[in-house]
């Protein structure tokens, strides 16, 4: 049995419906694992909204750091992430080794990102003053589609 959930800190194995995940090429089996029942996404929502007001204490190096860790944990499994998502879409070597570059380089994106887009401009607009405020909107889902995995 596969444990393929990650929820409030523990690897857990999905309750949900059995699937498999095929080399689009060969059809051969790559891994075989069940899904997340309804409950099961309803506890790792959870267990991100009680996570996150630790999260938001800490400090933005904190969080950077923690960031630049998983950009670093990236880099050393390229080869093998690129593999994996080779053999789970059908892409190219060239192709799959460029989507790992990519989520690696997201991370400096998305520091600068955050650094463009926090605290609070304001400035005149006719009579008036045009103020743009970015607040944190908590936990939010990303989902993305099948052949951009990373």
């Amino acid at each position: 049995m596969m444990n393929s959930l990650y929820i409030a800190g523990e690897w857990l194995a999905g309750q949900g419906e059995a699937f498999q995940s095929l080399n689009p090429v060969t059809q051969q089996v790559l891994w075989t694992g069940e899904g997340a029942t309804a409950a099961q996404v309803e506890s790792a929502v959870q267990a991100a909204r009680q996570a996150f007001p630790g999260w938001a204490r800490r400090t933005l190096d904190e969080r950077i750091t923690v960031l630049e860790a998983f950009a670093a944990a990236l880099k050393n499994h390229a080869d093998e992430l690129a593999r994996a998502i080779g053999e789970e879409t059908g892409k190219p070597l060239w192709e799959a080794t460029t989507e790992v570059t990519s989520m690696v380089n997201k991370i400096a994106i998305s520091v600068q990102s955050y650094r463009e887009r926090t605290g609070e401009k304001s400035g005149p607009l006719g009579d008036a003053t045009a103020v743009l405020r970015h607040k944190p909107h908590g936990v939010v889902a990303v989902f993305g589609p099948y052949n951009f995995p990373g």
